[in-house]
C-alpha cells in the first residue's frame, strides 16, 4: 500500500522472479478524476500459478467490495 502516491505504472523486479509464486498486490492513493474516484491497483502473479482469468477475478471482486463499501457508507 502506497498511500501517498497515485501511480500510472508500477514495475517490480525480483531476482529469480520466475521462481516467486506468491501474488504481489499494490494499491495507491485514490484521486478524483472526471468526477470519479480512481485508485491504482497492480496485481503481479506468476503465470505458472494463475492465468489472466484468475487475475481478472481479483479485479471483479475488488470492484464488488468497493461498491458495497460505498453503498453502506
Amino acid at each position: 500500500y502506497i498511500s501517498w502516491l497515485s501511480y500510472d505504472a508500477l514495475h517490480i523486479e525480483l531476482p529469480d522472479g520466475y521462481l516467486y509464486f506468491q501474488p504481489i498486490i499494490n494499491w495507491g492513493k485514490y484521486r478524483l478524476e472526471n468526477g470519479k474516484l480512481m485508485m491504482p491497483v497492480t496485481v503481479r502473479m506468476n503465470h505458472a500459478i494463475a492465468d489472466g482469468y484468475l487475475v481478472s477475478q481479483v479485479f471483479v471482486l475488488l470492484e464488488k467490495e468497493i461498491k458495497s463499501f460505498v453503498k453502506n457508507n
